[in-house]
């Protein structure tokens, strides 16, 4: 027990220290991005019961989406919806993997799907109306955006 501790904490110890680094960075690394992603990773995989595996999960996946790995974002998220369905943050994972779909894998099906189950499990969460107003505009263009704000903004001045 006492070397898987040690071990753990280790390993987290080396996290915070990468996290650290990056927010202290001037210039996006990619390579300091993926080894982070990687740690988190490797963290969760080693150490599937401890209460901060899914919380990196999170992290990289967030991480992963917001350097445009869309596809690697998206297993994360699903990966984080399987495995720990009890975890805080799942309709938050619901919620960014539809996003991820829509804006950076342009996969306006999958958003939809991810959106609909979303809304469908959390439907009082405080993204529901961001995932209805997602759906209703899926697939749009901007300018039929802006005439869909332009109708619901006449609608409640009259």
């Amino acid at each position: 027990m006492f070397s898987c501790s040690n071990g753990n904490e280790k390993m987290s110890a080396s996290i915070s220290k990468m996290e650290s680094e990056m927010k202290t960075s001037q210039t996006v690394d990619s390579v300091a991005v993926n080894e982070l992603v990687s740690a988190y990773q490797n963290f969760s995989s080693k150490y599937p019961d401890d209460s901060l595996s899914p919380e990196y999960l999170y992290k990289a996946a967030g991480l992963a989406a917001g350097f445009n790995r869309g596809a690697q974002a998206i297993d994360i998220y699903e990966s984080l919806i399987q495995t720990y369905p009890h975890y805080k943050k799942i309709p938050e994972c619901y919620f960014m993997a539809a996003f991820t779909y829509e804006n950076t894998l342009g996969n306006i099906g999958k958003a939809k799907v991810f959106y609909t189950k979303f809304l469908v499990k959390y439907p009082d969460h405080e993204l529901a109306d961001d995932a209805r107003a997602a759906i209703k505009f899926l697939g749009k263009s901007p300018e039929e955006m802006v005439r869909g704000f332009d109708t619901i903004s006449s609608d409640k001045v009259k």
